[in-house]
């Protein structure tokens, strides 16, 4: 890691002699003497720096006159930090991450002004993505919020299987169609030494609860069902809690099935993303199927040249089902990803700093992917392009955007006016996640729950009872998946589930989803 954070720092000094030609706002700086404000970020696990040491940041200061003292709270943490920052009243200027806005709109700030008077680059969003503002808006007329993420087609759909093409040509095996060709892959990789050391160390289905785009949820959809963080999905209009489902009880019989037989990685509910990261990137590659955004987010160096996307497999049924993220409501995004609280003296400048950095494309792409010429340039037809070449042995291009820009958690939003075929041109690897995206797309539910925040007293209640149904299901879900689950087992759930408000639950979201959809 320290070679790699070397050779990634090396680049970045190169290419920071020539910093962006941002248009200069005859406003700047924002403020008339340095002023500093905390704010507490969602730090990417694929970072090897910190927020200070980034040249985004820096820029961004001498720029703007705004410096930032940062609060970097690892994902796996972030729920917790942030909920305990809020119940104890100690709270930063500002949040870059997603927060749970309506349930503490009260300790916020109100950006419908500040935006009208201090957000030029807002204004244009708003009017280039006319729903965006209506989203953000909460049921008092305000919005607290400001969005972060990509709405671009790579971020469709979040998770999805890459499968070792080089294992499946060696045993002499096709890409699995159907669940029952899709166990009888996995069986081979555990069985069939495809890596080829003499060891029996392959991990056939690499998932990991540690990360969001690698977790198991998705595999429900095999059975035609869905597994989600809210824990429900649309049908015909209404909203149903799919852990409720036989398809559930089915799905979670097979992934044990999968579990006990060693054809899933068994540190599934007990690693953190790092161990997860270094069985991807070991030496000698031990991975079958994986679910990831992309397959260079966990498989590095040259391995990723061996891995194809495997569309979604049949399943025993009837349609297969696969997740599609309503962008900027995705681990890609977030409508809570820029918060500013009451503890802030001084919300104009803050407002004014988040404009700045989504005023210009080089700016923007400074703190998405760090400086010109490391893995983005213009080419000489206007647009501009993710590039390898400067990748170093061991990394990868996410490892570097994360690490010499700020990636996904970056305090900006970036949408067709510095997107899309007319702005962009997309490498290799974004060509194949879109192409993956197009295929996944096809199995995406009919009916989504909107974007958007809802009634806040009943969105308050129903974020109230998430938590206690939560922290049931996840105990439930490793218990059933680890040790297995019967149907007298499955019953005890049921009657389980009724005592945790189930029905008023569901009618929390049939009502946001009538008024929304």
């Amino acid at each position: 890691m320290r070679k790699t954070l070397t050779l990634l720092l090396a680049l970045a000094l190169t290419c920071a002699l020539a910093l962006p030609a941002v248009a200069v706002d005859a406003a700047l700086p924002i403020v008339d003497e340095p002023t500093t404000f905390t704010i507490m970020v969602d730090k990417e696990d694929l970072s090897q720096n910190t927020w200070a040491e980034k040249e985004c940041v820096r820029f961004t200061e001498e720029q703007t006159g705004i410096h930032i003292e940062w609060i970097e709270v690892p994902h796996s943490g972030w729920q917790e930090k942030v909920n305990l920052a809020f119940a104890s009243g100690d709270l930063p200027d500002a949040f870059i991450g997603g927060v749970d806005v309506v349930s503490n709109m009260d300790v916020l700030t109100p950006l419908n002004d500040l935006v009208e008077n201090y957000a030029p680059n807002v204004k244009q969003l708003f009017a280039d993505l006319p729903d965006m503002q209506g989203a953000l808006t909460l049921s008092d007329g305000q919005f607290y919020s400001l969005p972060t993420g990509d709405a671009d087609v790579k971020n469709m759909v979040n998770s999805e299987m890459w499968i070792n093409k080089a294992w499946l040509e060696k045993l002499g095996l096709q890409a699995p169609r159907t669940v029952e060709k899709f166990y009888d892959v996995l069986v081979a990789f555990r069985d069939q030494d495809p890596n080829g050391n003499g060891l029996k160390d392959e991990i056939p289905l690499l998932v990991s609860a540690s990360s969001g785009a690698a977790r198991i949820d998705c595999l429900f959809g095999f059975f035609g069902t869905l597994e989600n963080d809210h824990h429900v999905r649309v049908q015909d209009g209404q909203v149903i809690f799919t852990p409720a489902e036989d398809a559930y009880f089915e799905a979670l019989q097979w992934l044990h099935k999968l579990y006990a037989e060693g054809l899933m990685n068994q540190e599934y509910f007990t690693e953190d993303y790092q161990q997860f990261l270094a069985k991807g990137n070991a030496e000698t590659c031990v991975t079958g199927i994986v679910l990831e955004w992309y397959i260079d987010n966990i498989i590095l160096g040259s391995h990723v040249q061996d891995f194809a996307y495997l569309e979604p497999v049949e399943g025993p049924h009837g349609p297969t089902l696969w997740s599609k993220n309503n962008t900027p409501n995705s681990p890609q995004g977030s409508l809570g990803g820029f918060t500013i609280t009451r503890s802030c003296k001084n919300p104009e400048a803050l407002v004014r700093w988040y404009d700045y950095i989504n005023s210009d494309l080089d700016i923007l792409n400074l703190w998405n992917y760090g400086p010109e010429g490391v893995i983005w340039r213009y080419l000489d037809d206007g647009r501009w392009e993710v590039f390898t070449d400067n990748v170093p042995e061991g990394s990868s291009s996410s490892q570097i955007r994360r690490t010499l820009g700020t990636g996904p958690r970056a305090p900006l939003y970036a949408y067709s006016r510095f997107r899309g075929p007319q702005a962009e041109k997309f490498a290799d690897r974004i060509a194949a996640k879109v192409e993956a995206n197009e295929v996944y797309l096809k199995y995406a539910p009919a009916q989504n729950i909107p974007n958007g925040f809802g009634d806040a007293e009943e969105e308050a209640e129903r974020n109230m009872l998430l938590v206690d149904i939560s922290h049931y299901l996840d105990q439930f879900k490793a218990r059933a998946i680890v040790d297995g689950i019967d149907a007298e087992g499955w019953q005890a759930h049921l009657k389980t589930l009724s005592t945790l408000s189930i029905d008023e639950y569901v009618g929390y979201w049939q009502s946001y989803y009538d008024a929304h959809k």
